[in-house]
């Protein structure tokens, strides 16, 4: 056994060819996180692996939903996922951009509180990705100041990353692989109850993108105050408080906090999930006005570029009669959303980790897979030849071009004609008296006319 905490391993290993371990740099219940060197990029990443001893089956698929859930959120606020795999044991492992900074529970502990705004951009920037996750059908269900990590930009400004996704909700079949959009009763009672909604303490199995918005909630409240909004000596106290009581008002312990943040906070702890903000997107709008100007400045760059105007060509779109094939209508739409993400994600902040890096990591690191359905998938998504709607597009484009350049062409050629540039033909009557005119030959009606005209003489 290694040294480091309990996987096969030891400093200086190299795993997969590729990273080369260089220290702990944290440990949970179940797992364990190492600093790495990519040996071909020189980049530090962190790699997270299961302790041996704790490697159970059901360990194992909380860990591979972790990977599956982060890789589907598309958020500079969720930790990204560069690479998973498996030790000679089996063991899985999974490779994540290298964090520098602390979890908020910790500033909490080393710092105090945060102020007003820096909590507001702090919340803004999880609540981007919390609409992403929610949007991609999948639930947090353990948001706390622990599992909210937090580096600086190089303005020094604040930046969120979402971590720990191993206890999510996946609402998606496609995402679940196969298997149970929850995990066994071992692992639906995991969370801490303090920052838990009233129906995930009831049910976990019955939430949605709510609870998530609770326990926002709850971890503004503590980021404002320093305590939790629900105090308690023990989970099952908190669990208690969380169900049958209220929590303070937040400027009895924080007076130089707005109304305007006190009453956010009390709607998202409001027992009552209908009478919460019903998505995360609603939350942002609330809080947008108590942000830095910075990050409103951040977010009207962004919204200018989502609603700045465009053109799009289409020539995809195929009909039969009165109706339009909507495979059709949804490449095209995909195609346009791939034509401005990179205005998009150009009007976005900068993270703390390279965008350069992010993306060669994402193209170099991310594993392919090499058969099956996913196989197939990805084939055709990376490499997709023209449809028949398009080579019939094409072709048509090509016969109007000709027909229009054979137009073009009549037309000068009648311009010349009646400007006298070019000769003229006048065909005489075929049963006119008397004898043909000199130069004129008749070879009967089924024979070509052939005519000789005086270039020097004006044509009648």
């Amino acid at each position: 056994m290694g040294t480091l905490g309990g996987i096969p391993l030891d400093v200086g290993d190299v795993l997969a060819k590729k990273y080369r371990l260089e220290r702990l740099v944290g440990e949970g219940g179940t797992g364990v996180v190492v600093a790495a060197r990519h040996l071909q990029l020189e980049r530090v990443v962190a790699i997270k692996f299961l302790r041996t001893a704790l490697a159970s089956d059901e360990i194992r698929t909380r860990f591979e939903r972790e990977a599956r859930a982060i890789g589907q959120i598309e958020s500079e606020h969720v930790v990204l996922v560069l690479e998973v795999g498996a030790l000679d044991d089996d063991s899985p492992y999974m490779v994540m951009e290298y964090l520098e900074g602390r979890d908020l529970a910790r500033v909490l502990k080393e710092d105090g509180t945060l102020s007003i705004e820096d909590t507001v951009d702090c919340m803004l920037q999880v609540c981007q990705a919390l609409d992403q996750a929610h949007a991609a059908g999948i639930i947090h269900r353990d948001l706390k100041p622990a599992n909210l990590f937090l580096t600086r930009r190089e303005d020094g400004g604040p930046h969120i990353k979402v971590v720990d996704f191993g206890i999510s909700k996946i609402l998606d079949p496609k995402l679940r692989d196969g298997g149970p959009s929850e995990m066994t009763l071992a692992f639906t009672v995991l969370g801490s109850p303090r920052y838990m909604a009233p129906e995930q303490l009831r049910n976990s199995k019955d939430v949605d993108g709510r609870a998530d918005l609770w326990s926002l909630g709850a971890v503004m409240f503590q980021l404002v105050t320093g305590q939790p909004a629900f105090g308690a000596d023990s989970a099952v106290q908190a669990s208690l408080a969380v169900m049958t009581t209220d929590p303070p008002l937040l400027r009895t312990l924080a007076p130089h906090a707005s109304r305007e943040l006190e009453a956010i906070i009390a709607k998202c702890l409001t027992k009552n999930r209908e009478g919460r903000f019903q998505t995360a997107a609603e939350l942002a709008e609330a809080l947008r006005p108590l942000a830095s100007d910075r990050t409103r400045d951040s977010l009207d760059r962004m919204q200018e570029a989502k609603e700045a105007p465009h053109v799009s060509i289409g020539l995809g779109v195929r009909c039969v009669g009165e109706r339009i094939d909507r495979s059709a209508v949804a490449d095209a739409e995909s195609a346009a959303r791939e034509e401005h993400a990179p205005a998009e994600a150009a009007m976005r902040q900068v993270s703390t980790a390279p965008t350069a890096f992010r993306a060669r990591q994402r193209l170099i690191e991310a594993p392919l897979p090499s058969s099956g359905p996913q196989a197939l998938a990805f084939a055709q998504t990376a490499v997709r030849g023209p449809t028949l709607a398009m080579k019939i597009a094409i072709a048509v484009a090509g016969l109007l071009v000709v027909l229009l350049a054979f137009g073009i062409l009549t037309v000068l050629k009648m311009a010349a004609r009646s400007m006298g540039v070019l000769p003229t033909a006048h065909a005489q009557p075929s049963h006119s008296a008397g004898p043909p005119p000199a130069g004129r030959v008749d070879r009967g009606p089924s024979q070509a006319v052939t005519v000789t005209i005086d270039a020097g003489r004006p044509a009648p």
